[in-house]
């Protein structure tokens, strides 16, 4: 066998967009129709492997911020995956176990290797924002493994994988589950009202398994409702008007808010605000849609909340 003297570097890419979740959430776990939005920002996923690397075969993995700097690091043996260095043992805990999960669905992945891996992930956004740190790793992970990033979400996360389809998407799109399965339809989704539309970050983060467990706890979801969601989510792409979209929007979060029990994010934190504000995703949490009025920007910044942008510097 004639063996190779020069070192060799193997590169992979892979990127995934950020998601927001517009309509149906929570209920698109019962078949309800929802609408996703691709964020211009996302995660991107670097691979390099050195077959001639002189020490033990493993995999070095580092992930980066948005102001590039690194927030977490692990060093992988490999074939076992066994954890031999890391900087947050929780975090590597889960990485392994996906890791792991994806070798279940692809026996070869990461067993017959020699040399090291070398993995870089990059953040376009702020962890906090809620933009899908997690799923965008996921899609990655499946990505480099060739495998179906719904089967490796299944395996972590008890979503509807929503998520999944959206941050694969360069388009909005319209999700929903039927027979348990993903079905994603890619539309254009650029109201002629646009430039009247923010996104405004609530300083909070809320834990999508958690709001996820205490909506399945409610007793009182019909199939009105559900209904009643998916028809709003179908109006939505359509409507040619600022009225007409805030009032869908606030039908929207009227439905939620009573199955919840709780108030709307717009009477908790801003009953006084003319425009509407409208949850995406968990409740409480992340990111809203806000609709222009004049004074707004000081409105917000005067309660504490000066992360704003606009429709375009959000959605891809």
């Amino acid at each position: 066998m004639i063996f190779i003297s020069i070192m060799q570097k193997y590169e992979h890419f892979f990127y995934s967009h950020g998601k927001l979740l517009l309509t149906g959430e929570y209920f698109i776990l019962y078949g309800a129709y929802g609408l996703a939005l691709p964020t211009v920002k996302g995660q991107s996923f670097t691979i390099y492997y050195d077959k001639n690397y002189s020490g033990s075969s493993g995999l070095h993995w580092k992930s980066f911020d948005n102001i590039d700097k690194p927030w977490f690091e692990v060093f992988f043996k490999l074939p076992s995956l066994d954890i031999c260095y890391d900087t947050e043992k929780k975090i590597a805990f889960r990485l392994r176990n996906l890791l792991l999960e994806s070798r279940k669905i692809k026996k070869n992945f990461l067993k017959n290797s020699f040399g090291i891996f070398y993995v870089k992930t990059k953040l376009e956004f702020p962890i906090n924002w809620g933009l899908g740190s997690s799923s965008t790793l996921i899609n990655n992970i499946a990505k480099w493994a060739s495998i179906d990033p719904y089967m490796l979400l299944e395996k972590n996360f008890p979503g509807s994988g929503y998520d999944i389809a959206c941050v694969s998407n360069s388009k909005p799109i319209i999700f929903k589950l039927k027979n348990k399965k993903p079905h994603v339809i890619p539309i254009n989704f650029n109201p002629p009202f646009k430039k009247k539309l923010f996104f405004l970050h609530l300083n909070k983060k809320k834990n999508t398994c958690e709001g996820i467990r205490f909506f399945r706890s409610k007793k009182n979801i019909s199939s009105k409702s559900i209904d009643s969601i998916s028809s709003i989510t179908k109006k939505i792409i359509v409507c040619k008007t600022l009225k007409e979209f805030e009032i869908l929007l606030l039908k929207h979060e009227r439905i939620i808010s009573e199955i919840l029990n709780l108030p709307t994010v717009k009477e908790h934190y801003f009953p006084d605000y003319l425009g509407i504000v409208k949850s995406l995703g968990t409740w409480g949490g992340d990111f809203v849609l806000i609709s222009f009025r004049k004074g707004m920007k000081k409105y917000f910044s005067k309660k504490g909340f000066h992360t704003i942008l606009s429709f375009d510097e959000m959605i891809l």
